[in-house]
């Protein structure tokens, strides 16, 4: 209780119910099959109560002991798993014996316990109740205003977005790398290639920005990221701006990304870059903590576990091949009614699942961490992603030749230099098919304002541009891209 509870306080407002219900109904099942093993076996109640909850308090709240030994100097030595996992095996050892040898504590410990734990959870209803009753949805203090009568057309808008990829110039420049084929068949398919450039090199705030069409408010620590600041992003993304705007102009909206938007849930309930929904509760509880961080020894060579392999090593390949399925699908089927479909490919942000021919990379460089800034195999998984973008154009051309067809990325590739500034982090890629003819003196200089420059272009706004700037974030070392 006091695991859900605590977790339901730390994310108020990113878990519903049913969620915390699942995660909490799992974890007392869990428990009781150990109970039962170790009192089938101990012939003590007692014994095999207080041992299933020690291990049990380790296990999930591994993950905050694991970051408290990262981030305090003296524990260092304790981060690594060679060292952490025999200690934890000892300490489960030492507290087994300890609790054999030492029946007449039993009461007493049970009694602060049990004090201890309906404290804490007490505590943390207080909390809940704090929280539910001054809750207020995360929304940007200045909305954009958008003038529906002067809209005379509503053609069906494709936003896909393809994280990571980088621009022409730092491909150029960095990787030596003339990407003109691929700009080529975007030209002859009609896209206008406009001249942006992303604000934020941090998906969470570059998608916050861009679909708000205004910089992320100033409410973080641009040092040193924290938890909530990235759930805050997530809240901006759910209640956005844009999306909300096509809604009232009586457009569907076809939600095929990572995060949430109002009423359009997310396309999985997990994804391998941020903790979303129940993955919030279970991220650091012990397995999922280990399978993040050395995952790759229980899936590749001789000791690989198939069931692991599938599980935890080709998610996002999982995700990105039935999201292309799905928005394929949406451009065959006729619309009744104008839609605004937004689909967020982890294309071809890492890991690099596969080469440029669209076969399947060795498991160690798909899941070590060591080849994310390895240029050969992410310029393999752009020109496998070029690929991609081919077939989705064709097919949205044929199909739906009236359409707006967006093909943009939310910043460039960003491991250049581990945990510094780069510009070629903010180089990214914009293409535009218009249906109408557009203002090119006027174009956008950044993602912010895309959709500013698209409602004025397309749906008779005169909105102002804000300005051109980029910003730059360090992320907290516990919190992921």
């Amino acid at each position: 209780m006091f695991f859900c509870l605590h977790g339901s306080v730390e994310n108020y407002g990113y878990l519903n119910v049913y969620e915390v219900m699942e995660v909490g109904g799992i974890i007392i099942l869990c428990m009781a099959v150990f109970f039962a093993l170790v009192w089938l076996f101990a012939k003590n109640h007692f014994f095999a109560a207080l041992l299933t909850f020690f291990i049990a308090l380790w296990y999930l709240f591994f993950g905050a002991i694991h970051d408290l030994f990262k981030t305090t100097s003296f524990l260092h030595f304790l981060q690594s798993y060679t060292v952490l996992l025999p200690v934890l095996l000892v300490v489960n050892i030492l507290v087994a014996w300890w609790l054999k040898k030492s029946k007449e504590l039993y009461q007493k410990l049970f009694l602060y316990l049990n004090v201890l734990f309906i404290i804490f959870c007490v505590s943390d209803i207080v909390l809940l109740i704090s929280k539910a009753t001054g809750y207020k949805e995360v929304v940007y203090p200045n909305q954009v205003v958008f003038d529906q009568s002067k809209v005379t057309a509503k053609p069906n808008v494709y936003f896909l977005l393809f994280d990571e990829y980088a621009g022409y110039k730092s491909l150029n420049d960095s990787f030596h790398f003339k990407n003109d084929s691929f700009y080529h068949f975007l030209q002859q398919q009609h896209f206008q290639q406009l001249p942006t450039f992303a604000n934020y090199d941090f998906t969470p705030f570059s998608m916050s920005s861009i679909l708000n069409m205004q910089y992320v408010p100033e409410n973080y620590n641009r040092q040193q990221l924290t938890q909530p600041d990235i759930q805050h992003r997530f809240g901006e993304i759910r209640n956005a701006q844009v999306p909300a705007i096509f809604k009232a102009m009586g457009y569907s909206i076809e939600n095929n990304s990572i995060f949430d938007i109002k009423g359009h849930p997310a396309l999985y309930q997990s994804n391998g870059l941020f903790p979303i929904h129940a993955a919030l509760l279970t991220n650091k509880i012990f397995h999922n903590r280990l399978m993040k961080n050395i995952g790759w020894w229980f899936v590749t060579g001789k000791y690989s576990i198939n069931f692991l392999k599938e599980h935890f090593m080709y998610r996002k390949d999982g995700y990105n091949r039935q999201l292309e399925k799905d928005v394929l699908e949406t451009a065959a089927t006729p619309a009744t009614i104008p839609r605004f479909c937004y689909a967020h490919f982890l294309l071809p942000h890492g890991q690099f699942y596969r080469d440029s021919s669209g076969a399947l990379n060795p498991p160690e460089k798909i899941l070590s961490l060591k080849y994310l800034a390895d240029k050969s195999l992410y310029l393999a998984y752009l020109k496998y992603t070029n690929n991609i973008i081919k077939g989705l154009v064709k097919k949205i051309n044929a199909n739906d030749p009236n359409a707006i067809v967006i093909i943009m990325s939310d910043h460039g590739f960003y491991d250049y230099i581990p945990d510094s500034y780069h510009p070629y982090n903010y180089d990214n890629i914009c293409f535009v098919r218009f249906p109408a003819a557009v203002d090119t003196v006027n174009m956008p200089r950044s993602n912010v304002n895309f959709f500013r420059h698209l409602f004025n272009n397309q749906f008779g706004q005169n909105l102002p541009y804000v300005k051109d700037s980029t910003v730059y974030v360090i992320e907290d070392p516990a919190v992921l891209r």
